[in-house]
């Protein structure tokens, strides 16, 4: 049974480099300025998948396939890996809604995370590129190079965990906004502002335990580069 953990861990551990590797490399890269979105591109997944494509009928999922603009995603018990053109990478877990979107003057987000909880590794904006811009019911997020985990629940509150640079995020009816350094947390509802940000452990812990438990599970996944 020991040799057999060893062999599985050391397994992990090669997925782990050949995913993620080639993402972590293109960190230090920039995007030019206004630079188009051409939509995300289906790098792996695995489990159940439902995707709308726009004037589509639903259809699986396939690798390579470029998700156009108006895409909705649903992943019911599966898991999704987006790669954007910028070498980005988007972990969409289990139980979780997106809408693929065109960043517009009035809307800039690339993604509406609706419900569920996804996981990103932005690639650096610099030079006067817009940052990275992700929506949900309450809040807003806007990144320029980050690690973060971004999750809604059923009372569309917002949660946003910093892993890795600095990520702003705003109240969508406040307004208000709070810099979220890494290794912190906020919250947004509906009807109320960014919390001022705390220690993601501390959050977590006055959670229940519950949020902490999904933590350790979004970091098992990043850390394996798969869905």
């Amino acid at each position: 049974m020991k040799r057999r953990a060893c062999i599985n861990s050391g397994i992990f551990a090669i997925v782990f480099f050949s995913m993620m590797g080639p993402a972590l490399a293109q960190e230090p890269n920039t995007v030019p300025v206004n630079a188009p979105f051409a939509g995300a591109t289906i790098s792996d997944w695995k489990g159940r998948i439902r995707l709308n494509l726009p004037g589509q009928e639903q259809s699986a999922p396939v690798i390579g396939e470029t998700l156009p603009p108006g895409t909705v995603l649903e992943t019911g018990s599966g898991r999704l890996l987006l790669q954007l053109t910028d070498g980005s990478q988007v972990l969409i877990r289990a139980h979780t809604r997106v809408t693929v979107q065109q960043p517009s003057p009035t809307d800039p987000g690339y993604f509406q995370l609706l419900l569920g909880r996804i996981r990103a590794i932005i690639t650096k904006h610099t030079g006067g590129a817009p940052p990275f811009e992700l929506g949900t019911p309450s809040a807003v997020i806007a990144v320029r190079g980050t690690e973060f985990a971004v999750e809604v629940n059923h009372g569309k509150e917002t949660e946003v965990d910093v892993s890795q640079g600095v990520v702003e995020v705003t109240g969508r009816h406040s307004r208000k906004s709070v810099l979220v350094q890494a290794g912190s947390s906020t919250r947004v509802g509906m009807d109320t502002p960014p919390e001022e940000p705390r220690p993601t452990a501390e959050m977590h812990s006055n959670a229940g335990g519950k949020k902490g438990n999904q933590g350790k599970g979004s970091q098992t996944a990043h850390s394996r580069g798969k869905p």
